[in-house]
């Protein structure tokens, strides 16, 4: 197919290209994303030209004070708390993660808890609201190339199914 063939395709097809960017394609684009962030809650780091594993937390280290710490329990302590996964207690961080189309086939990746930022960018937060330190980095969301992959492959199956023989 030539150059000005392929341009005539595109023309012909153009009304329907441009339904599915603004109707579907943040949708799907959407789904995509969340889905590829939730991931990085299960493999315990961030997705980008490979796995970032993030850093390990204090309650896995039998040398610290914070090992086995375990906030709802009375004592403070539980021998499977040591062993759960980074960010998982109670998911809600990981399930406030969500999509917003934002028109012109555009969408934006949100999470509306107030210490997701902190989490994902790493900085000064506060044991229990009061006593400062530093966050690790832990990333979830953000720029990743196999996400862009992943995205990329279905915008080009969505065209190849807008634009193929009819």
């Amino acid at each position: 197919m030539t150059g000005e063939e392929f341009a005539e395709l595109l023309n012909r097809n153009a009304q329907e290209i441009q339904d599915f960017i603004d109707n579907t394609f943040p949708y799907l684009a959407g789904d995509i994303a969340v889905n590829h962030f939730l991931e990085n809650f299960d493999q315990e780091g961030f997705v980008d030209n490979g796995l970032q594993p993030w850093g390990d937390v204090e309650r896995r280290d039998k040398d610290s004070s914070w090992y086995g710490f375990a906030p709802q329990n009375k004592d403070r302590f539980s021998s499977t708390r040591a062993e759960d996964p980074i960010l998982k207690d109670t998911n809600e961080l990981r399930d406030a993660t969500d999509y917003e189309p934002r028109g012109n086939g555009e969408v934006a990746i949100i999470n509306d808890k107030e210490y997701a930022q902190v989490h994902n960018e790493g900085g000064e937060a506060y044991i229990f609201g009061k006593t400062p330190f530093k966050m690790k980095k832990r990333q979830f969301i953000g720029h990743s190339a196999e996400l862009d992959e992943k995205e990329l492959e279905m915008l080009t199956d969505e065209l190849d199914q807008i634009i193929g023989e009819k």
